[in-house]
């Protein structure tokens, strides 16, 4: 806690290699009003009190492996994700709060995208937004752009009418990693709904009539 002020937000901070969790953390920690945590240092579990306001991950050295599985254990905590592809990355901006900001941003920018985040907000850098192609107002992909094997299986559940807690069972994966998983399928076919991300993938001969 801040003295003389409100608790510090708990910020759990992933990343692909300790080099760049160490820098997150350091850049963080130069914000008295934020508490960075890693993963090893905090209890991952039922206990309310030790739920993040705000999970920061770093994709610049590539999708941090323990993301899925610490966004299980949080699945209402906001993302901020760091050098990360608004359109096939995390949940896209169709309405979760999240905070896509560029690999090189600077401690201000990255305390400012978790207390938005944390706030229920959606934060784009506007570097990312042109790069990506996305537009504040929705998710957009390549059409060509590559689904993942898991993401083809989802397809074919989503297709066959399935909701994401039989998808799940299904997969054997929880139903937050099937939320996650139908998200970033409906982010990188650019569709808004199962519906129309069933339309679009059989029009592209994702699917097979």
């Amino acid at each position: 806690m801040t003295e003389g002020g409100p608790p510090r937000l708990r910020v759990l901070v992933i990343a692909a290699y300790p080099a760049l969790r160490a820098g997150l953390v350091s850049l963080l920690a130069s914000d008295p009003s934020l508490e960075p945590l890693v993963a090893a240092g905090m209890a991952l579990g039922g206990n309310s009190d030790a739920t993040p306001a705000a999970i920061v991950a770093d994709f610049s050295g590539g999708e941090p492996e323990e993301l899925a599985a610490v966004a299980d254990v949080f699945p209402s905590t906001p993302l901020v994700l760091v050098g990360a592809d608004p359109a096939t990355d995390g949940p896209g901006v169709a309405g979760a709060p999240v905070a896509y900001v560029a690999s090189e941003v600077d401690a201000p920018a990255l305390a400012a995208a978790v207390h938005a985040a944390a706030a229920g907000l959606i934060v784009l850098d506007p570097a990312i937004a042109g790069s990506s192609g996305v537009h504040t107002h929705t998710r957009q992909s390549p059409e060509g752009e590559t689904l993942t094997a898991r993401e083809h299986e989802v397809l074919q559940l989503v297709a066959a009418g399935l909701p994401n807690k039989a998808i799940a069972r299904e997969l054997g994966i929880s139903e937050h990693t099937a939320k996650f998983h139908v998200g970033s399928l409906l982010g990188k076919l650019g569709a808004g709904s199962r519906t129309e991300a069933v339309t679009l993938a059989t029009r592209r001969g994702i699917l097979p009539v």
